[in-house]
Parts: C-alpha cells; sequence; structure tokens
C-alpha cells in the first residue's frame, strides 16, 4: 500500500521488467520498482526484525533470536540510512512493551503508539509538502491496525490470558463486532486525509483498499466466531 501510495503521489522514475524469483521460479513475472519500493522494503526489514527480536525477549523462542541475527546486518544499514523512522519503530515498540507488561488496559495509549510508528513510515522526506498529510494517513491507519488486530484477537486473549488493550471492555460485555463504530471512524480520519492526495496512478486501487480490503480480516473473524459463511463489509 505505501509503495503504491508514494508511487502514485510523488510519479518516480520507475523500471520495468520480468524476472523469475525464489517464490516462482519457473515462469517468468512483471516487476516495478523505484526508489519507494527500496524504501518500503528497508523498512520491512526494519520491522521484521523488532518482531524478531520481540519473540526472542517475550517468548525466549530461539528461531526469533536466530532470525532476527539474520537481518542485524541490513538493519544497522537500514539505521544509518533512516534514523528517524527506525527510531520511530524503536520508541512505539518500548511503549507498547511497557503497556504490555504493567498488564493496564489502554487502547488509546497503545493505537496511539502504533499510530506514532506509522507516521514517521509514511513519511519519507520530513521537508515535501505532503508530509503532513502523509502523516495524517499513517497515524489513522496505525491506529487502526491496531485495534483491528485487538478486537479480532479478542476472545482468544482473554481464554489465554495474553494481553490485550480492550479486554477491560470485553469483560464489560462488549465483543469483536461491537467495535466496528471506533474502528470506522479510525479509518475514516485516515480516508479523509488519503483523499486530499492529488492521486491519479492506482487511485483507484488504493481507494479499494482503504474502504474495503482493510475490513476483510474483520468480517472473516466475525464469520468464523458466529459460524456465517457471508462476505460482511462496512455499510
Amino acid at each position: 500500500f505505501l509503495v503504491m501510495l508514494l508511487n502514485s503521489l510523488y510519479e518516480p522514475e520507475e523500471q520495468h521488467g520480468q524476472e523469475r524469483c525464489v517464490i516462482h521460479p519457473i515462469h517468468t513475472h512483471d516487476f516495478c520498482t523505484s526508489r519507494f519500493t527500496d524504501y518500503a522494503a528497508d523498512l520491512n526489514i526494519a520491522l521484521a526484525y523488532y518482531n524478531f527480536l520481540d519473540d526472542w525477549q517475550d517468548d525466549r523462542k530461539v528461531s526469533g533470536l536466530l532470525e532476527a541475527q539474520l537481518f542485524r546486518t541490513a538493519k544497522r544499514r537500514i539505521t544509518a540510512s533512516y534514523p528517524r523512522q527506525t527510531s520511530a519503530i524503536t520508541e512505539a515498540l518500548l511503549a507498547l512493551n511497557s503497556l504490555e507488561r504493567s498488564g493496564r488496559p489502554d487502547p488509546d495509549g497503545a493505537a496511539n503508539s502504533f499510530g506514532r510508528l506509522m507516521v514517521e513510515l509514511f513519511v519519507m522526506d520530513e521537508s515535501d509538502y505532503w508530509a503532513p498529510t502523509l502523516r495524517t494517513v499513517g497515524e489513522g491507519l496505525g491506529r487502526y491496525i491496531y485495534l483491528l488486530d485487538a478486537a479480532i484477537d479478542l476472545e482468544n486473549d482473554l481464554r489465554s490470558g495474553r494481553y490485550n488493550p480492550l479486554s477491560d471492555l470485553a469483560r464489560g460485555g462488549r465483543k469483536t463486532a461491537d467495535f466496528q463504530d471506533e474502528l470506522t471512524l479510525l479509518i475514516g480520519e485516515c480516508a479523509a486525509a488519503f483523499e486530499q492526495l492529488p492521486l491519479v496512478q492506482d487511485a483507484g486501487l488504493l481507494r479499494n483498499i482503504l474502504y474495503s480490503g482493510v475490513w476483510i480480516k474483520f468480517y472473516q473473524a466475525l464469520d468464523k466466531q458466529t459460524g456465517a459463511n457471508g462476505k460482511g463489509g462496512p455499510t
């Protein structure tokens, strides 16, 4: 999503071609790269590194430690190239870890921490004219993603005793479906800022993601909980 968004907004020089890859080694496939695909790939590696490290620190998963070691050299390079973004990742994850260790359900605090992480990832150049709007898009999407995952995992987390920022609300009788209004508000803030951007390329696909695609996991969770097979969606 971020690659398509930044490519559409800034229209950078792109390289197109065909190649085979590890996932699809038999047939060639089309590819398109730009400076934003490289940027997003680097951020993906940084996020993966901290995710694996978190697995080791929280659950003592040896696989997490080994996988983090694989990315350590690349992570150092990325930190040197994007210190603001990687600092935002570490600060947000420290804040989230602190909340989780305290056991204090704080949906706003947790969602805001992840929103601050996404704010910095969406902005490659702080001095750019569109930086404030991109920050609003990233913040709304980040807060939505965090609370979406919390709502989807709510029942499992309550059964297993894992931390969930919505646990107090769930004990008060609220279920996954009851958080649709809050989620709609958060993705609405993101979409309102998104619509201020002068996008043409892939604009239809980007809107499809924001207005429909982001809800797929939510409605799959509802269908699983109710035993339904329908495809829901926001109205």
